[in-house]
């Protein structure tokens, strides 16, 4: 799971339509970042599930991490003012978690780990 942190101040401070924005710029980033066979969706509101087939938590920690440090260097712009956002990552695995809603719901409880820590990390289970 990944959330785009604070992310209610960008709405708030630049408008729904530059959060768009930044929703579809981070999907882009993620999405060209991953392999074809992985799998990343909006999951809801500014957060996405990631799915990365035959991967342990390890192995997707080091890409999060790695789509992380690429994301806060992104810059996005509104009305010429340049602007970063992070994102918070939380990680859970088959075969610890056995169903899709145990996996949804360990990711989600990381993701939550990770913000309560200080945001802009990554989390495993």
């Amino acid at each position: 799971m990944v959330d785009i942190d604070h992310f209610k101040s960008v709405n708030d401070t630049y408008g729904h339509v530059v959060g768009d924005q930044v929703i579809m710029r981070m999907t882009h980033l993620i999405r060209n970042r991953l392999r074809r066979v992985d799998y990343v969706g909006r999951y809801g509101g500014e957060e996405f599930a990631v799915v990365m087939p035959n991967t342990d938590a390890a192995a997707a920690k080091e890409v999060m991490d790695k789509l992380r440090e690429a994301a806060q260097e992104l810059e996005h712009t509104s009305d010429k003012i340049a602007f970063h956002v992070t994102f918070s990552c939380g990680i859970a695995t088959y075969p610890q978690f056995k169903s899709v809603l145990e996996i949804a719901e360990a990711a989600d409880d990381a993701l939550y780990k990770a913000k309560h820590a200080g945001r802009n990390q990554v989390m495993t289970t």
